[in-house]
């Protein structure tokens, strides 16, 4: 289970990545495809402003996505790590054993 929410975590993140890698594609195919008469500068602010809460969202996925691999995984190695009566072969002290049967006086 705890590497099933570490692979959601880690795919989070790197769809946060990829939708950065898009965006930044995008800006650049958008300012190399402008009319001669459009200012460059002009065109990029517009752009930046259009996609900022994109971006916004691209880096909180991100953020969000390693911080729930990272729990998973540090949730996975400390339930790991057997408790101090297990670490003994399982011994916690001497046990009362009892008859199913009542004596006969």
């Amino acid at each position: 289970m705890r590497s099933s929410v570490t692979a959601v975590g880690l795919g989070i993140a790197a769809g946060g990545l990829g939708l950065r890698a898009l965006i930044a594609l995008g800006r650049v195919l958008t300012l190399a495809d402008l009319p001669p008469h459009a200012d460059p500068g002009t065109a990029a602010a517009v752009y930046d402003t259009l996609t900022e809460a994109l971006r916004t969202a691209a880096w909180a996925a991100v953020a969000t996505g390693l911080a729930l691999a990272l729990t998973a995984w540090l949730t996975a190695r400390v339930r790991r790590t057997p408790p101090a009566d297990e670490a003994h072969g399982g011994e916690t002290g001497p046990t009362m054993t009892t008859s199913a049967t009542a004596p006969r006086p």
